[in-house]
């Protein structure tokens, strides 16, 4: 009995420290709002591809699909806000081993 709590506490822990599925398009704007639905795609395509600026230059496209599959509306929301909540804030979480290069890439330490 106490053998399994164990394995079962460890398994929690280890969890905590995994990094985040992504978000399906269509959850992610009740869960996060417009400007973190937004950031938190980007992350996960920066975190994906940040270190391959050819392949990220091809993702702008499906990134685009994603937001609009989001239903976002950025009106009034600036590429500024979600970049610095997704590098600031969401790469932190989805891939902390890279989050560190990303901050770099957008020189915020």
């Amino acid at each position: 009995m106490g053998g399994a709590r164990i394995w079962r506490w460890g398994l929690t822990l280890a969890l905590w420290g995994m990094p985040q599925l992504p978000v399906s398009a269509q959850t992610c704007l009740e869960r996060y709002g417009q400007t973190g639905c937004a950031a938190r795609l980007y992350a996960e395509m920066l975190c994906a591809h940040f270190d391959r600026p050819d392949v990220m230059r091809n993702r702008e496209s499906q990134l685009a699909d994603r937001f609009e599959e989001a239903g976002l509306d950025l009106a009034g929301i600036s590429a500024s806000e979600v970049e610095t909540a997704a590098v600031g804030y969401y790469t932190p979480m989805l891939c902390p081993q890279k989050s560190g290069a990303i901050r770099r890439l957008f020189n915020r330490s």
